[in-house]
């Protein structure tokens, strides 16, 4: 059993399986309303739910882009706990690396994300709040920031499953590191 000392705090174990939960839901969100038809695409009298879906990722990327931001002030004003010395130099470098680039794909996500939606002819609305428009419609930098986000997205599906990999490979060898990010409590 691992004690306080090398586990995360509790606020940082909530906001990791929190964020995790509603980025899982939003890149699987994001692949299927993609695929919806658009109004102009269906037969007459028919209505698409495409707008619902993508209001609800829009609200969604906004409520986790202010729990990211959470997530990284309260990191760096307390410290991670430290790798135990069983694992080797090339993979705490590696760990180093990826969680670096994860951090830094959950804020350029919902960055581009949100530029998408700001040059879009639509409204962005946050829970059925009208936001501020920062910029006109432009369909040419709405579609570089579509591409840009999606490129994220493989990017960040791509880093999640090495995450989710390292995770599972340290729990199956027997190591507690995966206990470091444990929701359940420490009885130490």
């Amino acid at each position: 059993m691992t004690n306080n000392a090398t586990r995360y705090d509790r606020v940082q174990v909530v906001l990791h399986w929190l964020i995790a939960g509603i980025i899982l839901f939003m890149i699987g969100l994001g692949l299927y309303m993609i695929e919806l038809p658009k109004q102009s695409e269906l037969p007459p009298g028919e209505e698409s739910v495409r707008a619902f879906y993508f209001l609800l990722h829009k609200s969604m990327g906004i409520t986790v882009a202010m729990l990211i931001v959470l997530r990284v002030v309260w990191r760096l004003t307390h410290k991670a706990p430290p790798l135990p010395d069983t694992v080797s130099k090339w993979q705490q470098k590696a760990a180093g690396a990826v969680h670096v680039l994860l951090y830094f794909v959950m804020i350029a996500m919902p960055i581009s994300g949100f530029m998408q939606s700001m040059f879009s002819k639509y409204d962005t609305k946050f829970w059925g709040i009208v936001l501020p428009r920062i910029a006109e419609a432009d369909n040419g930098m709405r579609e570089s920031f579509s591409q840009v986000h999606e490129c994220l997205a493989f990017l960040f599906i791509g880093l999640i499953v090495i995450h989710l990999a390292a995770a599972i490979k340290h729990r199956l060898s027997g190591t507690e590191i995966t206990d470091r990010m444990s929701l359940r409590k420490d009885n130490t």
